[in-house]
């Protein structure tokens, strides 16, 4: 089959029917050539080359999920060691607990204070008393303080009214004695004009 090639500088209004002809040959030609392209590799060597580097590229893959596989059963291992170790301390611990209940409970202390419960009782108790018996004993001496208070109050009472009489006394004198000096001045003209 012949290529015909058209060196037609301008553009026909109307192509000839060869012209045509020509160009859905060179079409149809190159879709077969495209499909014969795409079907076949170019060549062997190529293709060996493409499948190798897959390969290469695989096989770095599977190594690097092998050595990731290996890592993670070692962690998983740890874990699972680590798991076991601490489910272990934790039965000791619970075991360690009850324990420490039953003595606890055996003993009857107090698990904060660490005292024994009846001897917290005892010593509440002991405590009890003392406030009752210094709230009695202020009790006591409050109300003495009141009697005495009182008494005071009423001896300050006396005292004030002894006092105003003792006031009362010395202006009695005070006028008494007005009058004794009186008497005497009197009695001295008196006297005065009886020897005249």
């Amino acid at each position: 089959m012949k290529r015909v090639q058209l060196k037609d500088t301008a553009i026909p209004a109307q192509p000839s029917v060869a012209s045509r002809a020509a160009h859905v040959k060179n079409n149809t030609d190159n879709k077969k050539n495209q499909h014969r392209s795409l079907k076949v590799p170019a060549t062997r060597y190529g293709q060996h080359n493409d499948i190798r580097e897959q390969n290469r590229v695989l096989t770095a893959t599977n190594e690097d999920l092998q050595r990731q596989l290996e890592e993670m059963k070692g962690t998983v291992t740890e874990l699972e060691q680590r798991c076991t170790d601490l489910h272990g301390e934790n039965r000791e611990i619970q075991k360690q607990l009850r324990d420490c209940h039953v003595l606890l409970v055996a003993e009857n202390l107090d698990p904060v204070s660490g005292e024994k419960l009846g001897q917290t009782a005892q010593q509440k108790e002991e405590q009890r008393k003392e406030v009752m018996t210094v709230s009695q004993n202020l009790l006591t001496e409050l109300k003495l303080f009141g009697e005495t208070a009182q008494e005071h109050a009423g001896n300050l009472l006396e005292e004030q009214n002894i006092m105003r009489d003792l006031e009362k006394l010395q202006q009695e004198r005070a006028f008494f004695t007005l009058d004794v000096e009186e008497m005497e001045r009197a009695l001295g003209e008196a006297e005065r004009l009886l020897m005249e």
